[in-house]
This record gives C-alpha cells, structure tokens and sequence, in this order.
C-alpha cells in the first residue's frame, strides 16, 4: 500500500486594473484581494488476491483526494467531516489518514470469500475487480467549495457501478447546501420539479413533452436531485438509473440562478455572481 500527500498552498487573487488610454497602472493594494487556500492530495493504493467459492479473483483498490486544511480563516471542520462522510461512509475517524486506512481495509463488499492476502502487483491475465473514491474541487471562491466525489466499483457483471456526490460548502454558514435549506420555507416540490424538467429539456434539445422520446423517464423526475453550485450555476444532479437508463451516465441539470431565484433562500442567492 502507498499513501502519499502532496502540500498545495494557492493564494486567489481578484485584480481590477485600470487604464488610461495605452497606459497601464499597476492595481494599488486595495484593489487586490487574498484568499488563503492550503489543500493536501492524498492518494493510497491496495491489490488483494482473493480466493473466493467461484475461484480466485484479484481486487484493486485506489484513493485520492484533496484534503482541505484551510480555505481563508473559515470554520471548515463540517466540510471535513462530510468529506469523510461522503467518500468512504466514516463517521468516526479523527483524521483522513484513518478514514484512507480503514477503507484500503475493508473488503466486505467482495462475496463468497474464502481467504484474502495483499499482494505488490497485479498479474496481467487475472481477473480483476476494483473499488476506487476520488474526491476534488470542483468550484471555489471566497464565499463557497463545491466538491465532487466520485466512486466506482467493479465486482463482475456487465459494467461498474459509480456513484457521483457532489456537493457546496458555505462558508458563512458552516454548511453543506442540500434540498432542505436552499430553498424558502414552505416551497413546495411541485414548484421545483417543472423548473427543472425545463431546464433538462433545454439541455436536451427537446420539448418538456419530448422528455420521454429523449431516454429520460420522465415519470421519475418527481423530486429535485442533489443540489451544488458551480460555474455560477445551480446544478441537481442524478444518478445513472434515477430518471434514465445506465447509458445516460449521471445526468446534472443546470439551472440558471435568475430561473429558480424566487424559491431560493437570500443565503443561497448571495453565492451566485449577482450579474445573472
């Protein structure tokens, strides 16, 4: 098994220069702004032969992500914690580290298994499953973090099984944004769900009507998917078989902010550049 880390410090800078006809000044102090971002990549790997009541199969398993440490002076242990939660289903460790170690450990999810040893490499005619959990930013700034996780199993059959969850960290409030606080008090479903069928029929080059002939299924598209900001804006994301067939992959709904802004919360419309 290997465990590496990487130590990432970026500064982000938002400069305004002006400028007078062919002359350029530099930007005074004030001007610039500094936001703080130090980040750690893990990443770990572990092969297993494992001898099971079908014959002896080999399994490998792989981890990265990227390990905030600090994001400005911001209060980040929930956004560590849902981390921790998201990508390798851990409520208990104290640290990345351990989380990384007991998921390289765990080997339940393989059935029928007779006996289970480490091995150094792979032989390249086996067959191999594999479990893999990557975690990374996908959008960031002084007011947010929107991570994607991302994990994908292999254990025999047609194809993998991979799973998506992305997901926006407001700073200000110390939260994970999801369909329970982004949206006023009171906003009923049946206000959302249209909101976003149009969108997906915009994405889709369809009629809301067209849904159907388009490999969506529609009648499934009853409740909003997971919700998180990026590229200024709103996405719901879903997973492959929850409003269409594996073929389709994960499916992100993007939703303009100015289509949605009258049921969302003042916290939330705040994140969104405000020249929508």
């Amino acid at each position: 098994m290997k465990l590496k880390y990487y130590l990432v410090g970026l500064p982000l800078i938002g400069l305004l220069a002006a400028s007078c006809g062919n002359r350029k000044e530099a930007p005074a102090d004030s001007e610039i702004s500094e936001f703080e971002i130090h980040k750690k990549l893990l990443t770990a790997d572990r092969s297993y032969r494992v001898e099971t009541d079908y014959g002896t199969v080999y399994l490998e398993m792989y981890t990265s992500v990227q390990w905030p440490e600090k994001f400005g002076g911001n209060d980040i242990k929930v956004l560590q914690d849902s981390l921790l939660n998201f990508a390798y289903s851990d409520t208990t460790s104290v640290s990345i580290r351990d989380a990384i170690n007991k998921y390289l450990d765990d080997t339940s999810f393989v059935e029928g298994v007779k006996n289970i040893a480490p091995v150094d490499t792979l032989p390249s005619d086996s067959m191999t499953y594999f479990s893999s959990v990557t975690g990374s930013v996908l959008d960031l700034d002084e007011e947010m973090v929107t991570y994607q996780l991302v994990s994908s199993s292999y254990l025999g059959g047609a194809h993998p099984m991979t799973t998506v969850r992305p997901f926006t960290y407001d700073f200000a409030n110390s939260q994970v944004l999801d369909n329970s606080n982004i949206f006023r008090h009171g906003t009923p479903t049946d206000s959302i769900v249209p909101v976003i069928k149009e969108a997906l029929a915009r994405q889709l080059g369809v009629s809301v009507g067209g849904l159907r002939n388009a490999g969506v299924f529609a009648d499934q598209l009853t409740y909003p998917g997971i919700p998180y900001i990026s590229g200024n804006t709103l996405y719901f994301h879903y997973d492959p078989y929850e409003i269409g067939p594996y073929a389709m992959g994960s499916v992100d709904v993007a939703v303009y902010p100015y289509e949605i802004e009258r049921f969302l919360q003042p916290s939330v419309i705040r994140l969104f550049d405000q020249g929508f």
